[in-house]
């Protein structure tokens, strides 16, 4: 009975993370649809600067200062010239009921949880 219970618990962690992973990859590829592909700014490994008086002799160093990264170009948003469209209407009313759901859902998996648990 026990080993039930934690097949139970173990199949819904796998489908809450299952969820979790493929709704942050549905929220990216919507960003990127929107505002334009998402670049990862790397910073460019920083020089190392020696002073005289950490090697052990009693000359000054010259410190070398980085040049700052360069900022890659935004592309500007697209403003649409029709307005509020019924298009529009429709797929943010689509938006709000899959907001509702989702936040239903989260509350009804917390209850499961607490259930589970107590």
């Amino acid at each position: 009975m026990r080993r039930n219970r934690w097949i139970q618990t173990g199949g819904i962690a796998l489908a809450m993370a299952f969820c979790l992973f493929f709704g942050v990859s549905l929220a990216a590829q919507g960003t990127e649809r929107i505002g334009g592909p998402l670049v990862r700014q790397e910073e460019p490994a920083k020089p190392r600067s020696y002073s005289a008086a950490s090697a052990g002799s009693t000359g000054a160093a010259a410190s070398v200062k980085p040049k700052p990264p360069a900022k890659p170009a935004r592309p500007e948003p697209v403003e649409l010239q029709g307005g509020d469209t019924g298009i529009n209407r429709v797929g943010n009313k689509t938006g709000d009921l899959l907001q509702i759901a989702a936040h239903h859902s989260i509350r009804f998996i917390v209850s499961l949880f607490e259930a589970l648990f107590k």
